[in-house]
């Protein structure tokens, strides 16, 4: 599903052009790490410590897209806010609670809280704006409403999974995870709709002078 993601950015690049980088960036980060997990796991090589750094590398990947389109800057101190005290805790975490091999539900779990929430927080003020009027045709709407649906689902997941480990129940906790999976392909095709509506850019504008 990344791979699709990236080939999309390729073959549309003339009209995204560098609009999107950090989803072309987050793309190729997740086409890399999951083939890499992917050979550990035929190897028969614990890959878990991959998931910590996947989860750092999400929420910052992430949350500095949300925040640029809500606050229309870059890099802002929310953000370096955001990043700062989760590093702390991500560490913290490594160190004390959950180790390189092991998964990082706590992480894990937070990233996808604070994604969920700044998720629903840009909807939030594209409802108080003019924009609601042609939401469906903006290229950040489906894009944030991919990572706001994966969030919550990965956030339910993680939850259910802990749940079920304290109950011994591992063969649930086990099949639960394929909730991930589902998710992730749906994360990833609401992605490549959001490219796709930069092919409309035109049409859009013509709608907005209108």
């Amino acid at each position: 599903m990344p791979l699709l993601t990236i080939l999309a950015y390729i073959i549309l690049w003339k009209h995204i052009k560098n609009n999107e980088l950090t989803i072309l960036l987050y793309s190729i980060f997740c086409f890399l790490l999951f083939a890499v997990t992917n050979i550990l796991v035929l190897k028969k090589i614990n890959n878990l410590a991959l998931y910590h750094f996947f989860s750092l590398a999400e929420l910052i990947i992430v949350s500095h897209y949300v925040l640029k389109l809500i606050l229309k800057k870059s890099f802002s101190l929310l953000w370096f806010l955001i990043c700062g005290f989760y590093l702390a805790f991500w560490i913290c975490n490594i160190i004390f609670l959950q180790p390189l091999n092991t998964f990082n539900t706590n992480t894990s779990g937070i990233t996808n809280l604070v994604i969920l929430f700044l998720c629903m927080y840009y909807l939030l003020n594209l409802s108080k704006s003019e924009e609601i009027l042609y939401f469906q045709k903006l290229p950040a709407f489906w894009i944030v409403s991919a990572f706001l649906i994966y969030s919550a689902l990965s956030l339910l997941v993680f939850i259910s999974y802990e749940y079920f480990i304290k109950l011994k129940m591992q063969q649930e906790g086990s099949q639960i995870w394929i909730i991930i999976s589902i998710a992730t392909i749906i994360k990833f095709i609401l992605i490549f709709v959001g490219l796709l509506c930069y092919k409309r850019k035109p049409s859009l504008q013509r709608t907005i002078l209108s």
